[in-house]
């Protein structure tokens, strides 16, 4: 019978020799885990522990109610029960310790400690979890999950270490960081053979640094298509980088990594119905939604223009407007179509 009360665990002070410092560990254990005491779980990892469970302990006010949306999946059968450790960060030493390279912020020079991190997290908080609950080892039972700078080093970490962890939610990640640019950092990655299921999803209203633009999303398709990866991409529609807009979308990454996403049921192009010759440059977003309500971005399809003298668009969605009028976007996916109507006006208000 599983229980109604959500289990979490709180170790304090959890001291790595590595790191030369001491932090909290917050455990969500699932509804079976007292009752069963020969069940082993999946387990997974999450940075930023102090945002995940619990408002109160969060920098923004905000937090990702992770056990909550996990436990309601959990219950309705919709994903299997899993172990979730949420590690915090360590305020002022956050950005080194999540940043595999040096870097920049507000002017100042950050010195990254993302490799002692990865040391800390595998030689000292790892262990130390397999040895105190039931975890599932091995690639394929252990995820790891961040957003904005824990997005980033969940995709450094897991890239580098693929025989560890072998789901990654790469959450809003700061692709910005470092010396070369989001499209750059993609391409300078090991893909050759990894076998790691990623999730990567973005928000379409997170600010010039942290939405993908058309040559990361070109990137990301180069990537999936050229390895073979199994990558899904999900630009979340009027999302900023927060953790209510995480919270949000979180049960998709959950029911990538232990659930099953169901069946297509319906796709939708999203993005503006009023553009102007010369304003600025609008992208179709082709956002499918699941009947488990799990939703991804396409990264495959064909869009056409219904009236190209009027309207164009390219590979990527984004529109080339030519003319005054109404045109009519079609996109075709997988057997599944959908249109879109865009006015084309001479200039938009302010």
């Amino acid at each position: 019978m599983l229980k109604d009360k959500i289990n979490i665990k709180i170790i304090k002070n959890f001291e790595s020799k590595i790191m030369n410092n001491k932090r909290n560990i917050r455990i969500y254990l699932p509804p079976s885990y007292s009752a069963q005491p020969d069940k082993y779980y999946p387990v997974l990892y999450v940075h930023d522990g102090q945002n995940v469970f619990d408002a109160l302990e969060s920098y923004s006010g905000q937090s990702w109610n992770l056990h909550h949306t996990a436990d309601s999946l959990i219950k309705e059968k919709m994903i299997e029960e899993i172990i979730i450790v949420a590690v915090d960060n360590m305020g002022e030493e956050r950005l080194s310790e999540y940043a595999h390279q040096d870097g920049f912020f507000q002017g100042k020079e950050i010195k990254s400690r993302g490799i002692k991190y990865e040391r800390f997290f595998i030689k000292e908080l790892m262990p130390f979890i397999e040895r105190k609950y039931r975890v599932k080892k091995g690639s394929k039972n252990t995820a790891l999950m961040g957003s904005s700078m824990g997005g980033l080093v969940t995709f450094n970490m897991g890239l580098r270490r693929p025989d560890l962890f072998g789901k990654l939610g790469v959450v809003s990640p700061s692709l910005w960081w470092g010396d070369n640019d989001a499209a750059a950092k993609l391409k300078s990655y090991d893909y050759p053979g990894l076998k790691s299921k990623i999730w990567l999803d973005t928000g379409d209203a997170e600010g010039r640094f942290m939405s993908f633009t058309e040559d990361v999303i070109a990137e990301i398709k180069n990537i999936k298509n050229n390895y073979d990866l199994d990558l899904v991409y999900y630009q979340a529609p009027d999302a900023v980088h927060s953790e209510s807009a995480w919270a949000k979308r979180v049960h998709s990454p959950l029911l990538y990594f232990f659930g099953e996403i169901g069946e297509i049921e319906t796709v939708e192009l999203i993005g503006r119905e009023e553009i102007s010759l010369n304003g600025p440059q609008i992208r179709l977003n082709p956002v499918l939604t699941f009947d488990s309500s799990f939703k991804i971005t396409a990264l495959e399809g064909e869009y056409k223009s219904l009236k190209p003298e009027l309207l164009k668009i390219n590979n990527y969605g984004t529109l080339i407007p030519k003319q005054t009028g109404i045109a009519k976007i079609e996109f075709n996916v997988w057997g599944y179509s959908a249109f879109k109507n865009i006015k084309i006006v001479e200039k938009l208000s302010s």
